[in-house]
């Protein structure tokens, strides 16, 4: 399975600190969040977050049309 490219470099650095940051806050230190649903929601926003700068591209990016990455034709 092959996913198009569409997230730019910055993108992907920017979803990568954030999602780095909500995988800590949700999972490795949940004292932060008092509340468990709360939480695990921050935790797996960061772990969608990871995915999506690891593999360049953005499901939710596909379906609206957009793209960040720059075309180099």
């Amino acid at each position: 399975m092959r996913f198009e490219k569409n997230l730019h470099i910055v993108d992907r650095t920017a979803r990568a600190i954030v999602g780095v940051a909500c995988f800590y806050v949700g999972f490795i230190d949940p004292v932060m969040i008092e509340n468990d649903i709360v939480s695990v929601l921050v935790g797996l926003f960061g772990v969608v977050n990871l995915g999506a700068a690891l593999f360049s591209h953005c499901p939710a990016y596909s379906l609206a049309g957009i793209s960040t990455c720059r075309n180099e034709d």
